[in-house]
This record gives C-alpha cells, structure tokens and sequence, in this order.
C-alpha cells in the first residue's frame, strides 16, 4: 500500500480510511514513497537551502509574523515546535491555548 497514516480510522472489515471519523483527532499525517508523486526528483538531494519560511498557528504574538532570523534562533523555533492550538483545528477548544508539538 505504501503509505503510513497518523490517528485514523478504518472503515470496519476495510482498509479504506474513514476521513469523516473524528474519534482521534480532526487532524491527520499522511507519509508516503517519493516514487508516489508524479514529476519528483529522485534521489531528491539539493543544496542548502537560502530562506526558510515557518508556517505557524501563533495565537498569541510570540513569533512575529515576518522576522529575519540566523541559523540559531531558526534552528531553536524549529526544534521547540511552538505552536497555538485554535477553536476549528482542535475538537473542544474555544479559546487559544499555546502548546509544544516537539
């Protein structure tokens, strides 16, 4: 099959997903072979890259929303996992609360 899913369902007796199943979480991660998207780069090697861009839930203002970091503190905001878990992404939320991915 080729894939790895994070916190799903099965329909019963299946290996189908059941996406609407929101018994774990709303949320869900997929991992999959590279050989499975059509046009990429194999071996998928390249350089350094020059600018790197964070997408992140910050309810709070602790990240600013466009900053120029160096390798440190990008390499610290990478690694602490600082995020925001908002009403609509987490099942029982109304108000933001700061938490840790990492």
């Amino acid at each position: 099959f080729g894939a790895v899913q994070e916190n799903v369902i099965f329909h019963e007796g299946t290996r189908n997903v059941d996406y609407n199943n929101t018994t774990i979480t709303q949320n869900t991660r997929v991992a999959y072979p590279l050989e499975h998207i059509k046009g990429a780069k194999i071996p998928a090697v390249g350089g350094h890259p020059k600018n790197i861009f964070f997408l992140v839930c910050d309810a709070y203002g602790v990240l600013p929303p466009v900053s120029k970091l160096n390798s440190l503190p990008t390499k610290y905001h990478f690694i602490s996992g600082y995020t925001s878990k908002v009403a609509g992404t987490e099942m029982g939320i109304t108000d933001p609360v700061a938490t840790f991915s990492a």
